[in-house]
């Protein structure tokens, strides 16, 4: 029993979600209540993902609820996968592509080479050897989970997810395809713009 609390314990530290309540800088005259009013989460697909805080490459903390209202992708990869080295060649590109729709790419490294959990030596090492200036976080497998109550549950490696504007889970790619990327990520503004559309 003290095994299971152990290792759960650390979960519910980077994903723990009891209020997923979430506080976010607003201008000045402009309502403060946050749109982020949830009190469940998982990693359940049409779910809102679980709020978490990581280290990217340049020391400072990145949160994922701090972009409600971004589309953001997360990769989860590790330095020793082959195929995650291939995406990260092409993360910068795939990046500025999208950056005038507000779509924010998201690497999250989990293993070094060796399977260690990464650190920040090894998200800056990731940054500049693929020359990507977007977020490039320091991860550990403590945030996976074959339940998707507990943890992301990445089967293979890269493994993305893509969460729309209203912060919830809406696709996922096992492995990397310039085209899966670019169709997942096309079909979401695609139906955000035909939403507006039918909403005006």
């Amino acid at each position: 029993m003290l095994s299971i609390v152990k290792k759960v314990l650390p979960l519910l530290a980077v994903l723990g979600c009891s209020s997923c309540v979430g506080e976010l800088e607003v201008e000045e005259g402009v309502s403060n209540s946050s749109p982020i009013t949830w009190e469940s989460c998982s990693q359940s697909m049409g779910d809102h993902p679980c709020d978490f805080t990581l280290t990217d490459q340049a020391g400072d903390e990145w949160n994922l609820y701090d972009h409600y209202g971004s589309i953001v992708v997360l990769d989860f990869s590790a330095e020793w996968c082959g195929w995650c080295q291939v995406a990260a060649g092409t993360t910068q590109a795939l990046q500025d592509l999208y950056t005038d729709d507000d779509v924010i790419y998201v690497t999250i490294l989990v293993e070094d080479m060796y399977g260690q959990p990464a650190d920040i030596e090894l998200a800056q090492w990731w940054s500049d050897s693929f020359g990507i200036s977007a977020p490039v976080l320091v991860g550990s497998r403590d945030m996976l989970s074959a339940d998707e109550f507990v943890g992301w549950p990445v089967t293979g490696w890269p493994r993305f997810f893509f969460i729309d504007r209203e912060m919830t889970l809406v696709n996922s790619l096992n492995g990397y395809s310039d085209e899966g990327m670019i169709s997942i990520l096309d079909g979401m503004l695609v139906e955000e713009a035909m939403s507006e559309e039918s909403g005006s």
